[in-house]
């Protein structure tokens, strides 16, 4: 997931997009009472809407990660950082089986300053991190095997649209592979949590249920 992780730990392993950590240790993976009506309030209708990684696809998401060893999950998007409420997430998380699993909200920095009040999302403030500039990508490779690659910003990469020439300049698309898309993803603020239940808590980084 985007979930929570450092930029160091991003750019190491990137396209897993493993972890969601809390902003402050001091913060429980509980959720607080208000927490969890919150989540409750969005569950049923998501369920309803995007239980299988199918019906998000069918509902205008891709799939823009491989499954994550670290939680067994992989990332659908829906290719906006604007058009995102409560009961529209941008981003879904899937298990190995296509169930859906949790999500991250993710507004772009560079349109909200601060993150949207708890008016709108009724977290604790500290639930709100940070993930920085980066992108993500797939390509399909001599063997017909597609491969999904998410990785720090390069000096000739900054921004939308990357080119299969540019990727092949880093070294990052491989002699006979075909480029299927890109995407940069901009500086936002993220709220992720888990859908399902989770003993560790609704903002763990792992959900020991989700094999």
């Amino acid at each position: 997931m985007l979930h929570r992780l450092s930029i160091v730990t991003l750019l190491a392993a990137l396209a897993s997009l493993a972890s969601f950590q809390s902003a402050s240790a001091a913060l429980s993976h509980k959720a607080t009472a208000r927490e969890a009506n919150f989540i409750a309030s969005v569950t049923p209708s998501l369920m309803a809407r995007y239980a299988t990684a199918d019906k998000a696809v069918a509902g205008g998401y891709f799939r823009m990660t491989a499954l994550s060893p670290y939680d067994n999950t992989s990332i659908y998007f829906n290719m906006t950082y604007t058009k995102l409420d409560p009961m529209h997430p941008n981003f879904l998380w899937y298990d190995r089986n296509g169930k859906l699993a949790g999500l991250d909200y993710e507004y772009a920095v560079s349109a909200w300053p601060k993150p949207p009040g708890a008016s709108t999302y009724p977290v604790l403030s500290g639930r709100w991190v940070i993930i920085d500039p980066h992108f993500h990508f797939a390509y399909r490779d001599a063997s017909g095997k597609v491969v999904m690659h998410g990785t720090r910003l390069r000096p000739n990469i900054t921004g939308d649209p990357i080119t299969a020439a540019q990727l092949r300049a880093d070294g990052l698309l491989p002699r006979g592979a075909t480029l299927l898309w890109a995407h940069y993803h901009p500086k936002a603020w993220d709220l992720g949590f888990w859908l399902v239940p989770d003993p560790l808590g609704a903002f763990a980084d792992k959900d020991p249920l989700v094999k």
